[in-house]
């Protein structure tokens, strides 16, 4: 027992040191750490132990294996509110983040099978935006939005590639949400989508289904957008209230 409980000390430790390793060395995304003979001297460890901390680390996103090649630094996960009720990209901005956006294509589309569904058969027209967003100049998601014509006359116009569709709608709209209905689901992406997320077919995607709906409970806003499962941590939060 005392053996395994050192043994599960001994790798914490070591982990910790290749957290520290890594900042104190200033490696980025891509950079290549030290074997794991090197890290065994370096931490005066088993390989054992060094390929347990690696493991954990690689399950947590911070590193990545690249068979043939090493041990690399990995991108961390972007935190995803699932629960949040405009767009998924606003406030994804940190200190330690640049998100971007640009637009793929913005056009009028005319009613199809998704957009009645959704619409409940409501609109014939619709602008659809299509946007790409990048996060440290690395694609995240890859978001389609649909907003009817007859409720946003002209919105194509206010339409840029960092605004948020969500604040202009409401600002310069007036309209008022009340709900948001997202459906999950992970998938492999389509032609399409891998050329744009620069993926390929066994890439894991996840796909979100969202639906505002205004004051009186009718659709205002829907979008589906990709996000690269890899890169991406999603979280749900709910705020009970006991009163």
């Amino acid at each position: 027992m005392e053996k395994d409980n050192l043994q599960h000390y001994l790798y914490e430790e070591i982990m910790t040191g290749l957290k520290q390793y890594i900042d104190n060395n200033g490696l980025k995304e891509g950079d290549k750490i030290p074997t794991e003979k090197e890290l065994g001297d370096l931490f005066n460890a088993s390989r054992i132990s060094i390929r347990r901390a690696i493991k954990e680390l690689v399950n947590e996103g911070t590193l990545k294996i690249v068979r043939g090649k090493g041990t690399f630094v990995s991108a961390q996960r972007k935190e995803i509110h699932l629960l949040d009720l405009q767009g998924f990209s606003e406030g994804l901005t940190t200190d330690n983040d640049t998100i971007t956006k640009d637009i793929i294509s913005i056009q009028k589309v005319n009613r199809n099978e998704d957009l009645d569904r959704v619409f409940e058969k409501r609109y014939d027209e619709y602008i659809e935006l299509v946007r790409k967003v990048y996060r440290n100049d690395q694609e995240l998601s890859l978001d389609f939005a649909y907003l009817p014509t007859d409720l946003y006359p002209g919105i194509e116009e206010k339409i840029t590639p960092e605004s948020s569709t969500f604040a202009i709608i409401h600002d310069d709209y007036g309209v008022k949400f009340k709900r948001v209905n997202k459906n999950l689901e992970f998938i492999h992406p389509d032609e399409e989508v891998q050329r744009h997320l620069k993926v390929n077919s066994l890439n894991l995607l996840v796909s979100v289904d969202k639906v505002i709906f205004g004051e009186k409970d009718t659709p205002v806003h829907y979008s589906k957008y990709y996000l690269i499962a890899e890169r991406v941590k999603l979280s749900l939060e709910h705020i009970i209230d006991q009163d």
